[in-house]
């Protein structure tokens, strides 16, 4: 479960910032351009029970720029301290710790209007499995609020970004 909704995460902070090439003025794609910082991320398990993966106010952004390329990243607060012997040597306790509180990934995304979905072809991920896979999410704008929300196999995803002036 904490896989996919990693996976969740990741995608729906991509949703954020960038238009598909070609889109219209106006269009959901044209206004998905920019940079938004997340302001909440909760998932939902089968059961109903909700968690905050990054904590109550995590740290992030996802970039959608005007030439289709698109990265999040998003992290826990409080911050995961530092290892005790140094990054580089990190006992396996700390690194997991630092590896379950930060996600990333980069690619470039396209607007599906109609489905009002934004997808993130992702090309690099701290997540070895979400490399070089697709990642629809559904995506509403609102003003300078940005909602990615949508159902999983394991749950329920909510993601609020708000536009960076």
């Amino acid at each position: 479960m904490k896989a996919g909704i990693v996976v969740s995460v990741i995608a729906s902070l991509l949703i954020g910032c960038a238009t598909a090439p070609g889109a219209k003025s106006g269009s959901l794609g044209s206004r998905l351009v920019g940079t938004w910082q997340v302001m909440e991320l909760v998932d939902t398990d089968s059961a109903g029970k909700a968690v905050r993966p990054y904590g109550e106010h995590p740290l992030g952004y996802i970039v959608y720029d005007a030439t289709g390329h698109l990265h999040v990243q998003v992290m826990r607060t409080p911050a995961t301290p530092p290892f005790a012997d140094g990054d580089q040597k990190g006992s396996d306790r700390e690194v997991r710790g630092a590896y379950d509180g930060y996600i990333a990934y980069f690619g470039t995304y396209r607007v599906d209007e109609a489905k009002g979905q934004v997808i993130h072809q992702v090309q690099g991920s701290l997540m070895p499995s979400y490399t070089g896979t697709d990642q629809p999410r559904p995506i509403k704008l609102v003003g300078d609020e940005l909602i990615i929300e949508g159902d999983t196999a394991d749950g329920h995803f909510y993601r609020r970004l708000r536009r960076v002036k």
